[in-house]
């Protein structure tokens, strides 16, 4: 009787792992370009740092050919982006069963996995395991 719910509880672990959302390939083409807001970094011990006001987004820009780039960008009042004119240049990969943004600067490399992406919403984990919880990001509009 015991091995039948050890059994059973070791199915039903596998069969909810396999349904979790995952990034692949296609979802992040599909939903990565554009202008995403941290809301919140999860760090390694469990902890969490809120963002609720941001002075700067990331806007990503992915290519038909899986290169893209990320710049850091500040919101406007009229709804416009100024941006830092630093672009991040990455390439998607595959490997270890995820997707992985691989950048590269003039002055560092780095990895970031993408866990899930949607229309609305996207997880990245870097490389200090440290997870960033993105919002599409909204822009101002003031009006009178």
């Amino acid at each position: 009787m015991r091995s039948i719910q050890v059994f059973f509880s070791l199915f039903l672990l596998i069969l909810l792992q396999a349904c979790q959302s995952k990034a692949d390939v296609e979802a992040v083409k599909n939903h990565i370009t554009g202008y995403w807001e941290i809301e919140k970094a999860e760090l390694p011990d469990g902890s969490e740092k809120d963002y609720t006001i941001n002075s700067t987004i990331d806007y990503f820009e992915l290519k038909e050919d899986q290169t893209g780039v990320r710049y850091k960008v500040v919101p406007q009042f009229n709804g416009e982006y100024l941006t830092n004119d630093m672009p991040e240049a990455f390439t998607i990969a595959e490997k270890e069963g995820a997707v992985w943004l691989m950048y590269k600067t003039d002055f560092a490399t780095w990895e970031e996995r993408v866990i899930s992406v949607n229309e609305e919403q996207m997880v990245m984990e870097n490389e200090n395991k440290i997870k960033y919880f993105y919002k599409k990001a909204q822009k101002i509009q003031i009006t009178e």
